[in-house]
């Protein structure tokens, strides 16, 4: 089980949401972290179009550390006792003040720095006076 994804690179390297990307659904997309190819989800009637990531095109780095790969398991167990209830049910993405001590650096966000292509050396910043004001988990 995979998170729903709502960002992607298109075809030409562009950053792209979900609904933008109805207008070329067979274009190629690929996730914005690990550079994995996505599978694209229209869904015209509902209006809530999404990515997915698929275990075949996995990339190894999305494999090790992609955010939206790698869940924890509270949040798994969370999300099979909500699709009792609701079977089409996703994970959330988990977003935070990050501290990464492979390079020092703070970043806001999903817990993957883009410098280290990593999001192992990463740590929840304790120190979030200094970052940008935000939510702190994704509802998409």
């Amino acid at each position: 089980m995979y998170a729903k994804s709502f960002m992607a690179l298109d075809g030409k390297d562009r950053l792209t949401g979900a609904r933008t990307a109805q207008t070329a659904p067979y274009d190629h997309y690929c996730c914005h972290l690990c550079g994995s190819a996505l599978l694209y989800h229209p869904e015209y009637q509902t209006g809530r179009p999404w990515f997915e990531h698929q275990a075949a095109t996995l990339s190894d780095n999305g494999r090790q550390h992609c955010p939206y790969v790698r869940l924890k398991p509270k949040e798994t167990r969370h999300i099979r006792q909500l699709q009792c209830y609701v079977p089409d049910a996703r994970p959330l993405v988990y977003k935070s003040d990050w501290h990464c001590t492979g390079c020092d650096s703070e970043y806001r966000g999903e817990r993957y720095c883009v410098t280290c292509r990593s999001g192992e050396y990463s740590r929840e910043s304790a120190d979030t006076d200094n970052l940008p004001a935000g939510g702190t988990t994704c509802a998409c």
